[in-house]
């Protein structure tokens, strides 16, 4: 009961600290936003590629799989983080579609299409809660004095 490891450490980081600890976050932040932007490109690409590439293709068909898609660039130039976090649940229902088609036929376009798929959730996943911490550390740095 008196273990002493078993207590929280309540002790203020310092400004130094935080500001050590944003450049960090930062960091990971860029790449994340980087690899989130080029396999959400990538995915777009495939899609429109794939849809106009047979002799029958269809703009109505391309338009029902690219406009949810679409709807998510006005968060990325604004840079909101719950953008990235919707993200990772619109692009649920490519992977569901997906999935059954790598199974049965298992084309390179397909295995192309999870991958991206999976990197893209992953990134934003990541990223959007890189997001949030930096938003967070920034608060902290501001409201921390300097010693």
């Amino acid at each position: 009961m008196g273990d002493r490891s078993s207590k929280k450490n309540t002790e203020i980081p310092s400004k130094e600290e935080l500001i050590k600890a944003s450049v960090q976050v930062r960091q990971k932040l860029t790449i994340g936003r980087w690899v989130t932007h080029l396999s959400y490109g990538a995915i777009l690409v495939l899609i429109s590629w794939l849809n106009f590439l047979p002799a029958d293709s269809s703009i109505k068909l391309w338009i029902v799989k690219v406009i949810p898609l679409l709807i998510f660039i006005p968060g990325f130039l604004q840079q909101k983080y719950r953008t990235y976090s919707w993200l990772c649940f619109a692009i649920l229902p490519y992977f569901i579609w997906i999935t059954p088609l790598v199974m049965a036929r298992g084309d390179w376009s397909d295995w192309t299409m999870i991958v991206l798929i999976v990197i893209l959730f992953i990134a934003a996943m990541m990223t959007s809660r890189w997001m949030q911490q930096q938003s967070h550390l920034d608060w902290q740095i501001s409201n921390t004095p300097s010693n």
